[in-house]
């Protein structure tokens, strides 16, 4: 007897374990963070080019400050309304009430779209082969020669043509290029040509720093000459002015 009711008692506890444990296991959630942005993420501005800022994960009840780390290179007001004062870069943020802020670096570059004209004088020329048997370089030296420039400009690049005077005729062509961080344009390729000195001469950019303030622009650039009539290659660098036309 005293057997049976031991097993009896055991049946009792398994019983109440697996029959009466209900208990449910949750799995804790881990807290969306929120991380704002400055819209649109327009990093590169004209000087004189607006641009209005919003901060996102915002809403209409919260109360944003807009901040400009350099007001001489670019400004904004409390409605983040920018403005590109100065070539230059400037970091805006904007902070919210609600406990949220995001910062954005813009690079404010001088206008180079549009019309230049201007004058390239000779400060050194290489003239080899054939070039240096026609005297390339001591026709050349120090010769101020006339250029113009029609640029179009889409954030840091630059594209359009360029003519050059070469002797009493003119290089023609297109060319495309790229602003540095400086603001200024740091490259310029592409090759001018044309039938110019008893040949026909094409000219390719090989290095190009100009920086336009206001209206004026100013720099040096270098270039090749070579030509399918004359043996050999002439490099030459100018220093360069200029105005908007």
């Amino acid at each position: 007897m005293h057997h049976i009711s031991k097993f009896c008692a055991i049946l009792a506890v398994l019983a109440a374990v697996g029959c009466g444990d209900n208990t449910t296991t949750t799995t804790p959630t881990t807290p969306t963070t929120t991380v704002a942005a400055v819209s649109p993420s327009a990093t590169v501005l004209l000087v004189g080019q607006n641009q209005v800022y919003t901060l996102t994960q915002t809403t209409s009840t919260n109360v944003v400050t807009w901040t400009s780390s350099n007001e001489n290179v670019l400004t904004i007001d409390a409605a983040g309304n920018a403005t590109g004062v100065a070539n230059g870069v400037s970091t805006i943020t904007g902070s919210s009430d609600g406990g949220t802020s995001a910062t954005l670096a813009v690079q404010v570059v001088p206008v180079y779209a549009g019309n230049w004209a201007g004058t390239s004088t000779v400060l050194a020329c290489t003239d080899l082969v054939g070039f240096a048997s026609a005297g390339y370089c001591a026709q050349s030296l120090p010769v101020t020669e006339r250029w113009t420039l029609t640029l179009n400009q889409s954030g840091l690049a630059v594209a359009g043509t360029m003519t050059k005077t070469e002797g009493a005729n003119v290089l023609s062509g297109t060319v495309t290029g790229s602003i540095g961080g400086g603001g200024d344009i740091i490259s310029l390729t592409g090759t001018l040509g044309g039938f110019a000195r008893g040949a026909n001469l094409v000219l390719t950019p090989i290095s190009w720093d100009t920086l336009a303030t206001g209206s004026s622009i100013t720099g040096t650039w270098a270039a090749n000459v070579t030509s399918q009539q004359i043996l050999g290659i002439a490099t030459i660098q100018w220093r360069l002015t200029g105005t908007a036309q």
